[in-house]
């Protein structure tokens, strides 16, 4: 299905051919940043977990089985997303319902100018979206939830808030809340509320836990030993009522007849969680004894609820000197050939995906591999018919009782991937019943999907057959490095070193930076007038242009810290073919490369254009005009926010349906808004900010390059104008004076008298 904006208390049907589902979470805010995780119940028939295993969140990112999987959180100051991966066939069938829920650092809900739940399928394609809304000073809310109708599953979106965040809403859910630890003193935290159910406050910095079964070992804060301090034990009264007291003042939830008109709609609304002994608990605290090692070893192991703070890199400072150079995890040295160069990278990759489990969840999702135990291994040899093939490294996954297996074939520098030899390992993985072959190389495709190599489709019927070229691996790297909120330095330092060997050039990884050897030729064309579409050149050229502009988004995307995309017009979507033609004819006929790019929460779409007969790039951004004020003051609402923007921006004003369109330079719109509006009839609905730059001529290279003026005048126009421009958004509707009297109807009109003659 399509994707379907929910409304609160929908419910649809999920495909029955669909296997499993991306779960997110996206939040947005232009004040203060707030932190929002993501939280997956798994609940039984009776609307509780049947353990605190059911729980997943940040100090517990999976099931046993890796049917729930909390897929990793993309976090910057103006917003970011929280994943949840769900395997349908994976979830036992006891599990009646799956929950999601997000919450803040303590921050109320209301804080959040936007908070939407997106449901994807495995190949993230939009299948529903739910904005939430109506909430006030909630710290936690059920967004929506997966659950089982007869022999189906169907989505069902919620949004009913907890005011006491997440410890409240896990308590009202079945999971026994402890309260904060004492502090040094033995007294409790002051910032925490020992309610029970809605009315427990979860704090970021305070450590307030969860019983239950699963877990590591018993937590303490002095290196495992046993405190000898007084600790303090919180008694809660019996007597919880049945129902549940969510949030002061709710938004309400669609009434009976709501629900039964709905045609998409169940029989009966979603039945509430039942609070339970700690609902509404009346706490006392008395100083007991710390407990012996016998006695905590009875206790059930805990999960602590409180995020643990985010960790960074510590500089290094030690050096008595600036030239002292660091020592290396990966070292650079003594790489001779091509096939050691390749050998090097790989072992390093594959030990570093085992090692740091968000960088090899992120690249094996590409080829649908489940999350799970991961092992990697490096040339493993198999027979194959009379001979042994040895492929250059071997990816296992431990999901339950299966393991997912992927052959993995790496070339470095200038290797080429080989179709005789792909085809090779997909006959191998056939025979051995292997799931993928995963290719690495410095080849980058002109699309997400598409193998750079061409491979006769039945030969990858059976097999899945994936791409990542080095430019992705390094771009993930740092997308981890930058917004994954690692809460040990280790993996951190062990992914920033593996950033730091691929970046070397004798590691043999390297981005995208060579037009292809027809460049100079379709340059010197275009300069003369003499290229035309059905040249045969133009082909390599057009689809260099697209690698280099996904190799933008990629860029951008591990920067910001959220997905970047090209915009491809609907009717080319599912034709790369005329996709490619229509780029060959916009470079033979106007001498131009040409793309757009979207960013999430941006004011309009990027523009790119590199024109090669004037050898200018041109990079602008649409931006929707304001529908009311003064003409002038909706040209000025613009200005203002590029105060500090260079003075030789253009700025163009259009006036749909109006063919004719205005431009003039940033500096002098400023001082004169009103020489982009010609008359008082003319209303712009879109400005246009644009910027032009030098284009690089040469093919490759870090200086004079095409590649490099590209990107250079899209990262500068990037933090110069786009950063700083919000989209317009109309004022709410002021209320009228409180002594005013309310409008009543309309008097009628008296009948026209019937004329006489």
């Amino acid at each position: 299905m399509g994707e379907i904006v929910l409304v609160k208390g929908q419910n649809v049907p999920i495909d029955g051919e669909l296997s499993s589902l991306r779960l997110s979470v996206r939040w947005s805010t232009t004040d203060d940043p707030v932190d929002v995780d993501v939280v997956a119940l798994m609940l039984g028939a009776d609307r509780r977990v049947r353990s605190d295993a059911d729980m997943i969140f940040y100090n517990q990112p999976a099931t046993a089985d890796g049917s729930v999987v909390l897929a990793g959180k993309v976090a910057a100051d103006a917003g970011g997303s929280g994943d949840v991966l769900v395997d349908l066939s994976a979830v036992e069938p006891d599990v009646r319902s799956l929950t999601l829920v997000a919450t803040t650092d303590g921050a109320t809900l209301a804080d959040l100018d936007v908070l939407e739940w997106l449901v994807n399928d495995e190949r993230a394609n939009p299948l529903a979206r739910f904005p939430v809304a109506g909430l006030t000073t909630e710290r936690a809310v059920v967004v929506g939830e997966v659950y089982r109708r007869d022999d189906g599953w169907r989505l069902r979106a919620v949004g009913q808030g907890w005011q006491g965040g997440l410890a409240g809403l896990a308590t009202d859910y079945g999971v026994d809340v402890d309260p904060a630890e004492p502090g040094p003193d033995g007294d409790l935290d002051s910032d925490s509320d020992v309610d029970g159910g809605s009315g427990v406050d979860s704090d970021s910095d305070s450590n307030t836990e969860i019983a239950g079964d699963v877990g590591g070992e018993i937590d303490s804060d002095i290196g495992g030993e046993i405190s000898t301090e007084i600790s303090t034990e919180i008694e809660t009264s019996a007597g919880a009522p049945d129902e549940v007291e969510a949030a002061d003042d709710p938004a309400p939830d669609p009434s009976p007849d709501q629900w039964t008109d709905d045609p998409l709609a169940d029989e009966s609304p979603m039945a509430e969680p039942q609070a339970g002994a700690a609902g509404h608990a009346q706490a006392t605290a008395r100083p007991v004894p710390s407990p012996s090692h016998s006695q905590l070893a009875d206790r059930p192991r805990r999960v602590r609820v409180a995020a643990p703070k985010p960790v960074a890199l510590e500089p290094r400072r030690l050096a008595d000197e600036p030239g002292w150079q660091d020592s290396r995890l990966f070292s650079i040295s003594g790489i001779g050939a091509a096939d050691e160069q390749e050998k090097r990278a790989t072992s390093a990759l594959l030990w570093t995906m085992a090692a740091v489990r968000p960088l090899g969840r992120a690249l094996t999702a590409r080829a649908g591999a489940p999350a799970g135990a991961l092992e990697t291994f490096i040339e493993v040899g198999f027979p194959l018919g009379e001979r042994r093939v040895i492929p250059d490294g071997v990816i296992r996954i431990a999901r339950g009782q299966r393991v997912w297996t992927a052959l993995v074939e790496v070339k470095t520098g200038d290797g080429m991937l080989g179709r005789e030899q792909i085809e090779t390992y997909l006959r191998l993985a056939k025979r051995r019943k292997y799931d993928a072959v995963i290719t690495i190389s410095n080849q980058i495709s002109t699309e997400p999907d598409v193998h750079p190599v061409e491979i006769a489709a039945k030969a990858s019927l059976a097999v899945g057959l994936v791409h990542i070229s080095w430019s992705e691996v390094m771009h993930e790297i740092r997308m981890l490095l930058s917004h994954h909120r690692f809460t040990d330095p280790l993996p951190m330092w062990i992914l920033s070193e593996l950033d730091r060997y691929l970046g070397h050039p004798r590691s043999g990884a390297m981005p995208f930076n060579d037009m292809g050897p027809s460049w100079v030729s379709v340059r010197e064309s275009v300069a003369a007038g003499t290229l035309r579409p059905s040249d045969a050149k133009a082909v390599p050229i057009v689809n260099s242009w697209r690698k280099l502009i996904r190799q933008l988004s990629l860029g951008l995307t591990a920067r910001l810290g959220v997905p970047v995309r090209t915009i491809v017009p609907r009717r080319l979507q599912a034709d790369p073919a005329a996709r490619l033609d229509e780029g060959t004819h916009r470079l033979g006929d106007h001498g131009q490369l040409a793309a757009s790019l979207r960013v999430p929460d941006a004011a309009g779409p990027i523009g790119i254009v590199a024109d090669l007969r004037t050898s200018q790039v041109h990079v602008s951004i649409e931006i929707a005009a304001p529908q009311e004020s003064s003409l002038t003051r909706r040209v000025t609402w613009l200005t203002k926010q590029l105060k500090d923007a260079p003075d030789d921006l253009l700025v163009e004003a259009r006036f749909a349906p109006r063919a004719e369109t205005t431009c003039e330079r940033l500096a002098d719109v400023r001082t004169r808004p009103q020489s982009l509006v010609p008359g008082k009839d003319w209303e712009p609905t879109t400005f246009v900010v644009s910027r032009v730059h030098p284009m690089g001529t040469k093919r490759s290279g870090a200086r004079g390059s095409f590649v490099t003026s590209v990107s250079d005048a899209v990262d500068e126009f990037y933090t110069q104008v786009v950063e700083r421009v919000r989209p317009w958004t109309p004022p709410a509707p002021p209320l009228p004076p409180a002594d005013s009297e309310p409008a009543g109807p309309a008097p009628r009109a008296e009948p026209l008298a019937a004329e006489v003659r």
